[in-house]
């Protein structure tokens, strides 16, 4: 671990940070009894697999398997390491990390990641007074002229690279920032076969990109003419990553609106905020990722796509509506009239004639039959066939029997075509997609039926130990008492994974100190993977009417894996050919012993 934290620090963050709390800032949660449900955010779903339980602590999601305390939580879900995710929880909770020898401990990558976001910051001062108070004034004229407010610049830290040489990284020297971290930024290039360093950005309109707390990680340029690129963008680096973030969701992220915008560029965007439209984000360059999809399904209920009319414009619309709808959000799609972007759109047609075509978005499926139908001649009889046979792959995907039945009613009407017609072509379509799957399953039958003994094999002694030793460790947690009544039965130098004897320890001492134990302080002792073992356990496997007879009967179970365990080991110690007579009777006399205690345990169990 690249940082230390005293144990009570750990504890008094994961206590003020309220699980409930703080994932319903990133999964819609419903209450069902005493336990709160949402779609998880960790894999693709569309019914609610994902467990919050506020009295342990703890979430599990049934489906994939990810579950801890709020740590593991935050660490999955921002993508951050146990001491990044502990120093986001202590700012939510405004608990202060001391900076000390016996607070945190900086390693090298953290130290590169907190000088790169040093050297961001200072960057967009840079280019932001630049643009400001300059000499040079078109800029800030360009902007300006663009309708783009001195109060909207302000806000999104507008700037400028003046188009000179190393005017940047001169001045990111001058204030302390070694080569090497400047390199490392991607605001700078590297020649090595020159050995000369130069600006990345020059003459061009800043941007800087947010992550969604707010810091500066990476930023966009753009020419104010017509040359290319028209838009540039950092590199990649140790704090940027651009499928993983998108423009504007620091801000759109606090809208608290039911639904986000997702323009294409920064412009669009800007252009929104300036109009009061504050919900809206764009991608960073590149089509949309399913990290951006995830991102945007955790803090909104509903997408909207705002693309060109274009060619290019609709194949984007496509690929974002069926990465947004696989991932399980909601999306429509909004097509501005005569070609126009949001930010032209506002300008000659103004916001309120903007938010009532938003209000008319279309859905994923209204969106795919009308681009099919503006591809395909449909007053021919060659071309309604044609029309109905790509309608099947859109209809096919309808999981809903009543919004399918709506749509085939409609297509009927519209294409004249019986709706028995159109039944018995999806008709055929499934029957198709079921033989071809009788015919994969019968040609990967051997395949599958090795992957799982090969899964079988794999859950060794050890894997299955660890299970047991996380079971009894649930059972004294949910039920502190049950230690007592199992303390002698109970030897922690026959836990054989290091992380849970300490865990275990960790628990008998608060529970002998009167202190008590919770699942959740169990969850900060153990690596993410234990943990979401751990949190399984407690939610699905855990659920007795008998805490002590539970503990017992694992117990028993431990004890049986020992000495089938030592039973193996003798048998093979038997083979070898060193062995006096009276090594020999003695294992003989132990492996008697030990496969009679087997068979009177497995008779108990």
């Amino acid at each position: 671990m690249a940082y230390l934290f005293p144990e009570d620090l750990i504890e008094e963050i994961r206590v003020n940070n309220d699980i409930v709390d703080v994932i319903s800032e990133y999964v819609k949660l419903d209450k069902k009894g005493k336990n709160y449900f949402g779609r998880c955010p960790f894999h693709n779903e569309k019914t609610a697999s994902f467990s919050v339980e506020p009295v342990k602590q703890i979430f599990n999601c049934f489906g994939c398997g990810k579950g801890g305390n709020v740590i593991h939580f935050i660490m999955g879900i921002e993508n951050l390491d146990f001491p990044e995710a502990l120093k986001l929880l202590a700012e939510r909770a405004k608990i202060p990390i001391p900076e000390t020898d016996t607070g945190v401990q900086d390693d090298a990558k953290a130290r590169l990641k907190k000088e790169l976001l040093e050297i961001n910051i200072e960057t967009a001062r840079f280019f932001h007074n630049n643009l400001m108070n300059g000499n040079n004034k078109v800029p800030l004229a360009y902007l300006l002229d663009r309708r783009i407010e001195r109060q909207t610049i302000i806000k999104f830290g507008l700037g400028y690279a003046v188009d000179s040489f190393d005017t940047l990284y001169r001045h990111l020297k001058s204030k302390g920032h070694s080569e090497k971290s400047i390199i490392s930024s991607g605001l700078v290039i590297f020649k090595e076969e020159t050995k000369k360093i130069y600006d990345r950005f020059r003459g061009r309109i800043m941007f800087p990109i947010f992550d969604i707390r707010g810091n500066v990680i990476a930023f966009g340029g753009r020419v104010m003419d017509s040359s290319q690129p028209k838009y540039m963008n950092s590199p990649e680096t140790e704090v940027y990553h651009k499928g993983k973030h998108l423009y504007a969701m620091n801000f759109a992220k606090n809208a608290c609106a039911k639904q986000i915008i997702l323009a294409e560029g920064y412009m669009d965007v800007i252009s929104l905020h300036q109009s009061g439209i504050i919900n809206a984000v764009a991608p960073l360059g590149t089509a949309l990722t399913e990290n951006q999809g995830k991102l945007l399904k955790k803090y909104t209920e509903e997408i909207v796509l705002s693309f060109d009319s274009d060619n290019a414009g609709q194949a984007a619309a496509l690929r974002g509506l069926d990465l947004l709808n696989e991932i399980g959000c909601n999306v429509k799609v909004l097509t501005l009239p005569s070609g126009k972007d949001p930010d032209e759109f506002i300008k000659t047609r103004g916001v309120d004639e903007f938010r009532r075509i938003v209000s008319k978005a279309r859905n994923l499926v209204d969106f795919k039959l009308d681009l099919l139908d503006n591809k395909i001649d449909t007053t021919t009889n060659d071309g309604k066939v044609k029309f109905i046979d790509n309608a099947m792959v859109i209809l096919d995907k309808i999981d809903n029997n009543v919004e399918r039945e709506l749509y085939v009613t409609k297509l009927s009407r519209e294409i004249g075509v019986s709706e028995q017609s159109i039944y018995s072509e999806l008709a055929k379509r499934q029957q198709r997609k079921d033989k071809a799957g009788i015919r994969q399953t019968r040609d990967t039958g051997l395949v599958k039926k090795n992957s799982v003994k090969r899964e079988r094999r794999a859950e060794t002694t050890e894997e299955r130990l660890n299970k047991l030793e996380l079971m009894l460790l649930s059972t004294i947690c949910i039920e502190n008492n049950v230690y007592f009544q199992i303390k002698d039965s109970i030897k922690l130098e026959n836990i054989k994974s290091s992380e849970i004897r300490q865990a275990f320890s960790f628990a008998i001492e608060r529970i002998e100190n009167k202190s008590g134990i919770l699942t959740g302080e169990i969850l900060n002792k153990l690596s993410p993977a234990l943990a979401e073992s751990f949190a399984n356990i407690i939610q699905s496997q855990s659920v007795f009417e008998d805490n002590r007879k539970a503990a017992l009967d694992i117990l028993k179970r431990m004890n049986l894996i020992g000495l089938e365990a030592r039973k193996d080991e003798i048998i093979e110690l038997k083979k070898r050919s060193d062995l006096t007579e009276g090594d020999v009777e003695l294992l003989n006399r132990e492996l008697s012993s030990i496969v009679l205690n087997i068979a009177v345990m497995k008779k108990g169990l």
